[in-house]
């Protein structure tokens, strides 16, 4: 599978985040920006992302994680049962 133009875009667009933290534990890193691209190319959130980020270019990138939308996407029905059984 290869990438997507919303992919792209939404991993150029935070590439301005890169190094952003003022202390080492906050430092936005790459695998940081590549988390966020993956979970919001899942969930269907990465144009929401770049919205919001756009239209509040001083909140710091850690915010935009509460953009995801929660939930399981790829995993059906019967593997979450499946899992339940072997409790």
């Amino acid at each position: 599978m290869g990438v997507t133009r919303m992919e792209e875009k939404l991993r150029a667009f935070l590439q301005r985040y890169l190094g952003q933290g003022d202390q080492k534990k906050d430092l936005v890193q790459e695998d940081d920006i590549e988390m966020l691209v993956y979970g919001a190319c899942i969930d269907g959130s990465a144009q929401d992302i770049m919205d919001y980020g756009a239209a509040h270019p001083e909140e710091p990138f850690w915010e935009l994680l509460k953009l995801l939308r929660p939930g399981l996407y790829g995993v059906t029905q019967e593997e979450l049962l499946a899992d339940d059984g072997e409790d």
